[in-house]
């Protein structure tokens, strides 16, 4: 037998290969696997963690939202002026007298549709009566809009007008549709008007069993609705909005519910409750992605879920939504109650149903923030993740969990992976010495390959070889070479495209493109284009108590709104000269409504003015002045050039702007000719202008007025 050094190449390659690599091998996958589970198991933790910090800046995002969306409502004029009606009406029903068959009509419907769906839902009150309206009011319109209503529970919004001709349902009839519109729209599940003085619910959307009754002494007085309600009525101030906690609604036959509450004042006096009750589905949606439990990353066993103070859940567990039934008979089988399984079938929803008392929400609900393995009420092991929740008036808990054996589910595949490893490695090993004299040469052909890319021009093509042999030092001169042509073309590709943005920055594009082509003189005629300016009120003495720094970021704000509306209306800034910002529209492009897109130009440029000063806290105004006609405009400069317009339009549109109301637009006859059958329009007579004598000028409104419809 050969000694070792004898044996060629090949075999020697092939036995160090093999020792190398099974040694390799066994060592390795040792290693990886213990590193392998440990780093799961942290990637898990992590993974469930950011999880939980999404869904909780989601879900605080969302209370945000309503937040605004309660407090903007509360003082909108529509609510306030339909507060007032309503209560008239309500009043107005309240002293009618009111026949016996419609009180009857009432008392029979509570006997014999609410009480007993009450009762069987095993949360009724002793009597009937509990439930029971006592006021004319109430009475009457519990009769008009849910006894009489011709359509079914959950539907009775619908009904528009009662058809009883009193005032109560023309005012109905007038607010309804828009009201239930926000409600629609917003994915709320009910909007409640409430009277200051007595606490009457004087309108809801939905017309539950609480119409017409009084928060303060009648059948609902105890509930989370009334809680906000109490809540609002001792708010000192007008923007205050209030939450409830979710707690089951007798109105709304146990169902959970949960409130958001603002007063409505007028003036200085207060005058109602704005109500809006949550629908559940949306904070559902948030913590379910829509039902994507997979996408975030949990699995086919995790869930992500909210829990409040009194250890029940505050949104729906994943494993009734993915299988309602299986899910009530596994609490069956764990000894939960019948009444609690029926109360979820009827509502559809785990919502205050099911206690969750893990050592995890207890640290959560306690302020604490962590991950930790526990088990749940089936001994199935669990990797979780808790943290509280910060929501103003709420004290609430989220947690994210997955089943421990589906979360290193990875680590038994893994296992199963380095058995075929193992024996596919022998094979690769042998095979890998028999191609290695092939590969030797491999660096060659890749060099004639790269080379050729060269001569093609691709600066990218590299020479891989790993050995520093004579190859191996020649690829490396070859990639150098082409990763120092390389780098010099992309220096030199970085500069011309600094260059152009520089360039792009100082001229419109069609005039750095004709630049770029060779023109050296440019100067053009423009028969008909619009020009605006636009000068901050007051600044030379804002500038003289303020530090340059605060003057240059203040102007720099205001103006990259302006720049951000120009972009978007297709019009051209030429120029800023201190606090006066110079605009153009019609030019180097044609635009033939140019006149109407610089108007919605300063319009915008207005608002954004008083959007600033209200964010910055600085009074200030703005002072504009449009005219169109012909222009010229051309290139200024050898070096240090501008694009400028010239002629007596651009001058008196600067007049116009000078002699101008602080807050106004103030118009040529050229542009209200223009525009005065599309906006609206206040004149302002003679205006004495420099060098033009008396003009007449006209002031622009930011409305469109109204298109007349021919019949």
């Amino acid at each position: 037998m050969k000694s070792f050094a004898n044996w060629s190449i090949r075999y020697k390659l092939l036995s160090l290969l093999l020792l190398l690599g099974v040694t390799t091998f066994a060592v390795t996958a040792t290693i990886a696997y213990i590193k392998y589970l440990n780093q799961l198991k942290h990637n898990v933790n992590e993974q469930l963690t950011a999880l939980n910090h999404t869904k909780a800046f989601q879900i605080e995002a969302y209370y945000r939202i309503v937040h605004d969306h309660a407090a903007t409502l509360s003082e909108d004029r529509m609510f306030i002026d339909a507060m007032r009606e309503f209560h008239q009406a309500f009043m107005k029903i309240n002293a009618a007298p009111l026949p016996a068959q419609e009180i009857e009509a009432v008392h029979e419907d509570y006997r014999k549709n609410f009480y007993p769906q009450m009762q069987k839902l095993k949360i009724a009150r002793g009597r009937v009566e509990d439930y029971l309206p006592y006021t004319s009011a109430a009475i009457q319109l519990q009769y008009l809009y849910i006894v009489k209503n011709p359509y079914p529970k959950g539907q009775r919004d619908k009904l528009l007008n009662a058809g009883d001709k009193s005032d109560y349902s023309r005012v109905h009839q007038k607010y309804h549709a828009a009201l239930r519109g926000i409600v629609r729209k917003f994915g709320y599940y009910d909007l409640y008007l409430i009277d200051f003085d007595t606490q009457r619910i004087l309108y809801d959307v939905s017309k539950d069993r609480d119409f017409g009754t009084s928060l303060a002494l009648g059948p609902y007085r105890d509930s989370n609705l009334a809680h906000v309600v109490k809540q609002c009525l001792a708010a000192k101030d007008p923007n205050e909005v209030y939450f409830s906690d979710f707690e089951p609604y007798e109105a709304s036959e146990g169902e959970p519910t949960q409130y958001v509450a603002s007063p409505i004042w007028d003036g200085d006096k207060p005058i109602g409750v704005f109500a809006l009750q949550l629908s559940t589905a949306a904070i559902d949606n948030v913590m379910t992605d829509n039902h994507n439990w997979k996408r975030d990353g949990l699995g086919d066993s995790g869930e992500a879920v909210i829990v409040g103070p009194d250890y029940l859940l505050r949104t729906n567990s994943r494993h009734f939504i993915e299988d309602p039934e299986g899910f009530l008979r596994n609490l069956k089988s764990r000894g939960v109650p019948d009444v609690t399984v029926d109360k979820i079938r009827t509502y559809k929803s785990t919502i205050l149903q099911l206690p969750v008392t893990f050592d995890s929400v207890k640290k959560a609900l306690k302020g604490e923030e962590g991950t930790v393995i526990e088990s749940n009420y089936q001994h199935n092991r669990s990797l979780v993740s808790y943290m509280p929740l910060h929501i103003e008036g709420l004290h609430w808990a989220i947690a994210s969990r997955m089943f421990l054996n589906e979360a290193l589910k990875p680590v038994s595949e893994m296992r199963r992976l380095f058995g075929w490893w193992g024996a596919g490695l022998l094979l690769l090993t042998v095979l890998a010495a028999w191609f290695m004299t092939r590969q030797i040469l491999r660096p060659v052909n890749e060099l004639v390959a790269a080379a050729e890319k060269v001569g093609a021009g691709d600066l990218t093509a590299q020479v891989h070889w790993k050995y520093k042999d004579e190859l191996g030092e020649l690829s490396d001169t070859f990639n150098a070479m082409t990763r120092s042509v390389r780098e010099k073309t992309e220096l030199i590709e970085q500069k011309n495209l600094e260059n152009e943005r520089l360039l792009l920055n100082i001229l419109p594009p069609e005039i750095a493109t004709r630049l770029k082509h060779g023109e050296h003189e440019i100067a053009d005629a423009f028969a008909d284009i619009t020009v605006l300016f636009g000068d901050i009120v007051g600044f030379t003495a804002l500038s003289s108590h303020t530090s340059a720094k605060d003057i240059v970021d203040l102007l720099n704000g205001l103006f990259s709104l302006f720049d951000e509306a120009a972009e978007e209306l297709g019009i051209e800034k030429i120029k800023t000269i201190g606090d006066c910002y110079m605009a153009v529209c019609g030019l180097p492009r044609p635009a033939s409504d140019h006149a109407d897109r610089m108007a919605r130009m300063a319009i915008r440029m207005a608002k954004a003015t008083q959007r600033y000063s209200e964010q910055v806290n600085i009074p200030l105004q703005l002072r504009i002045g449009i005219n169109s006609g012909p222009v010229v405009a051309g290139v200024i400069g050898a070096t240090k050039f501008i694009y400028d317009l010239w002629g007596d339009t651009v001058n008196l549109a600067s007049r116009m702007e000078s002699t101008g109301v602080p807050g106004q637009i103030q118009v040529t006859r050229a542009v209200y000719e223009r525009l005065k059958d599309k906006y609206e329009f206040e004149s302002r007579g003679m205006v004495q202008v420099k060098g033009k004598g008396e003009i007449e000028t006209w002031l622009l409104h930011g409305e469109l007025r109204p298109v007349e419809v021919s019949r």
